[in-house]
């Protein structure tokens, strides 16, 4: 293989010079002006949904507060005791598990006086969740059990425990749903949002473990960032480096017409998701020889992607912090043969996909400063954005119906 370019983690600058394989595939996809293209292309989203304070407020309800939101892995509350505190959109929730090994989620607020219970992004109880202005006392069911300096019969315990959530958990993979209502189940919604994530199930993703995780603040609406995965007509342009291990990106296209599976094929010949010619240590259950040397790709609505290569699952988690801004958070997972291995190094893989986030993240911030231009009122659709209009579409479905 040859020499990968290195370090770019920004696009062309306006004006510039596209050389090598990128200026030939602009060349040949590049069509005239027409009128009629841009006058008969499906329209995108306004432009507003990407930085209206009323669309988001709007989201809120329909989408955060109402669907299956991925919120990390399971293995970080393995044991009982263990909790993490996780933000929906400005609502706290605390994950944890009972004393059966039972997830529970609740709302992480005190019900005396409204004190958030736990600050903490993380930690270990041995029975109880104690408030830390009052410190009333809540067991790992939710329940309140001490109320110091309060006499009996003064409250009601038993309606005063922690308001819950459902929580369920999907191929080591954690979501909580807000909803006040009955939701489908998880796995069922899973399904009716992503053609791909269920088929990944025979690589029992359960069993890996996280090794390394990466947290950035992107200064773009989620939406723009998941338009963005969903397509690679950028990818010639902004992911020198990407599309050389991977060719079938310098298309344009996310997937390979000849192949069924929805894999695309690497050049290293390695097992990885980085420019690794080395094969490594462990491959995923339920691999043919050539799924892994390829690469596969998934979404779950709203907030979750999955990056799957021979031998390692690279996951993406976004948590909007307002309309125009969202952190990413990066989980890379390994088999346990790997991670045992004296030559264990996830090194390469973690500086390859934070350097093709990087890039991704500056072109995300360009379209965040230009939809709120006057001159933009909604993007379209070219054939290759079929993957991006898909989202947009099932977007509007949920905001319409909450289905």
């Amino acid at each position: 293989m040859s020499q990968l370019n290195r370090g770019q983690t920004q696009p062309p600058k306006c004006g510039s010079v596209i050389r090598g394989a990128s200026a030939r595939t602009l060349e040949q996809t590049e069509s005239p002006l027409s009128t009629n293209v841009t006058t008969n292309a499906r329209h995108a989203l306004p432009a507003e949904y990407y930085y209206s304070e009323e669309q988001y407020q709007a989201e809120k309800e329909a989408i955060w507060f109402e669907q299956w939101v991925y919120v990390g892995r399971a293995e970080t509350v393995a044991l009982p005791g263990q909790f993490r505190t996780v933000d929906i959109v400005g609502e706290s929730i605390l994950v944890t598990r009972n004393d059966a090994g039972e997830l529970r989620a609740f709302y992480n607020v005190c019900s005396h006086r409204g004190s958030r219970l736990c600050e903490e992004p993380a930690g270990t109880t041995k029975e109880v969740f104690q408030c830390p202005y009052h410190a009333w006392c809540y067991n790992l069911n939710g329940d309140l059990v001490v109320t110091p300096r309060v006499g009996d019969g003064e409250v009601d315990r038993s309606v005063l425990g922690l308001k819950p959530v459902r929580v369920d958990e999907w191929q080591g993979f954690l979501f909580v749903n807000l909803t006040s209502g009955s939701p489908v189940p998880l796995r069922e919604s899973i399904d009716r949002s992503s053609v791909e994530a269920l088929t990944f199930e025979r690589h029992e993703m359960d069993k890996l473990i996280t090794v390394q995780s990466t947290e950035t603040l992107v200064a773009a609406n989620w939406k723009i960032l998941v338009e963005n995965y969903a397509e690679c007509l950028h990818c010639p342009i902004v992911h020198p480096e990407l599309v050389e291990i991977v060719p079938t990106f310098r298309t344009g296209s996310t997937s390979d017409s000849n192949r069924v599976d929805g894999g695309v094929l690497t050049t290293t010949g390695g097992t990885s998701y980085s420019p690794e010619s080395k094969g490594r240590n462990a491959i995923l259950p339920g691999m043919t020889e050539e799924q892994a040397h390829s690469i596969f790709g998934s979404r779950v609505f709203p907030n979750m992607w999955i990056d799957l290569a021979g031998s390692n699952v690279v996951v993406g988690r976004l948590v909007p912090e307002g309309p125009t801004q969202t952190r990413v958070l990066m989980d890379y997972l390994f088999l346990v043969e790997d991670i045992a291995s004296d030559d264990f190094d996830p090194e390469p893989i973690v500086e390859f996909v934070e350097l093709v986030n990087r890039q991704d993240y500056a072109v995300c911030e360009r379209v965040q400063r230009g939809v709120t231009s006057r001159g933009f009122k909604h993007g379209v659709y070219p054939a290759l954005d079929e993957s991006v209009h898909g989202f947009n579409e099932h977007y509007r479905k949920v905001m319409a119906s909450g289905a």
